[in-house]
């Protein structure tokens, strides 16, 4: 290793984090780490994600009752763990830590004959929140100079009228000082 890598470097790094939310659809945000070097091929690294996604849908059936359904989930993530030098040039890095994943979702029905009735309308709205174990691995690229790139893996289960795998990628760009 030349000398430079074996001072106390700093690198921070941001980029686009993409998770798969089982039975749902892709939820996608951004990702923020922080990497912190000494004298040793081992380092620290932290990690924030934060994702977001929605869907909508509504129709009318043969009867022409009109439905409606919607659901939003927020995703937070921070992550913490050692990195391994190989090189100059790569690291691999492995984290733990926790997620918060909160779901909201509404539905409504109106009956074509006559939704102003007592009987003819329905409206529900349901909200729900689980805090979980987290993980992440990945690679971290110094291709030259002080430029970072990171590629990595984060995944959870979350705990939402059933327990739902989180699974995704992050990839960022950084700056070493």
């Amino acid at each position: 290793m030349s000398g430079s890598r074996l001072a106390d470097n700093h690198t921070l790094s941001a980029g686009y984090a993409q998770s798969k939310v089982q039975d749902f659809k892709n939820i996608k945000g951004v990702n923020l780490q922080y990497r912190y070097e000494w004298d040793s091929p081992v380092s620290v690294v932290g990690s924030f994600s934060y994702m977001k996604g929605d869907w909508a849908d509504s129709h009318r059936d043969e009867a022409d009752d009109f439905y409606r359904h919607q659901a939003d989930i927020k995703y937070y993530s921070f992550l913490a763990g050692p990195a391994y030098r190989l090189n100059d040039y790569i690291s691999f890095y492995g984290l733990v830590g926790i997620s918060h994943t909160k779901a909201k979702g509404d539905y409504e029905w109106r009956n074509s004959v006559g939704a102003d009735e007592s009987d003819g309308y329905l409206s529900e709205s349901v909200s729900k929140k689980s805090t979980d174990f987290a993980y992440a691995a990945g690679v971290i690229i110094n291709p030259w100079g002080n430029m970072s790139v990171n590629v990595g893996y984060e995944g959870t289960k979350a705990d939402i009228y059933g327990k739902h795998s989180v699974n995704g990628f992050t990839v960022g760009v950084g700056y070493r000082f």
